[in-house]
């Protein structure tokens, strides 16, 4: 059952391990794509994602509107991010070595298109496996596969991929929906 982060928030505050890790599992593919979009090497993300995690933590009875945690997430990864570069980029300075990658701040729409992926990631991990996978060969696999071939990996008829796969995208709005997201498109 996906909880809304509200819920999961509460029980955070109320001391709960098991929700902490929740919180952590639903958004660290957003905290490492924020921080790895910024530039930053894959030791530099990782400090990105530790420290961005401790300052929630840290910060946990400050936070307003639990509601808006991933968003708080992504502004605290970025400025974490930024703060990173620029540690980097004064040691190679330092060291008067090669050049840092453009660790200006992520546009507005990127940031938004984050939170998107991340809300979008929770939805697909609620369907069942069969969907989860479906969806992942469908729209999220390194290379362009046809019906035939998503049909063998997932071991079923040609003939019933596209009723299946309808049923699936029905089910991801339909938790989409429910989560707050009524933007989805109203054709699947």
């Amino acid at each position: 059952m996906h909880r809304s982060d509200s819920n999961i928030w509460a029980d955070v505050l109320a001391g709960n391990a098991a929700a902490w890790r929740e919180l952590v599992r639903k958004y660290q593919a957003l905290v490492n794509t924020v921080a790895l979009r910024a530039g930053l090497s894959m030791a530099d993300a990782a400090d990105c994602f530790q420290q961005t995690w401790v300052s929630l933590y840290e910060h946990r009875q400050k936070l307003q509107d639990p509601s808006r945690i991933s968003a708080w997430l992504v502004t605290t990864a970025r400025r974490e991010a930024i703060r990173l570069s620029r540690r980097s980029k004064r040691d190679v300075e330092a060291e008067a070595a090669g050049e840092l990658a453009d660790t200006g701040p992520l546009a507005d729409e990127q940031l938004v298109q984050l939170e998107r992926q991340a809300h979008l990631e929770a939805a697909v991990a609620q369907l069942d496996e069969r969907c989860a996978r479906l969806v992942e060969l469908l729209f999220f696999s390194p290379e362009d596969w046809s019906y035939e071939r998503i049909a063998e990996k997932l071991e079923i008829s040609f003939n019933s991929l596209g009723p299946i796969r309808q049923r699936c995208l029905g089910r991801l709005k339909k938790i989409l929906v429910e989560a707050g997201y009524p933007d989805v498109r109203e054709s699947v």
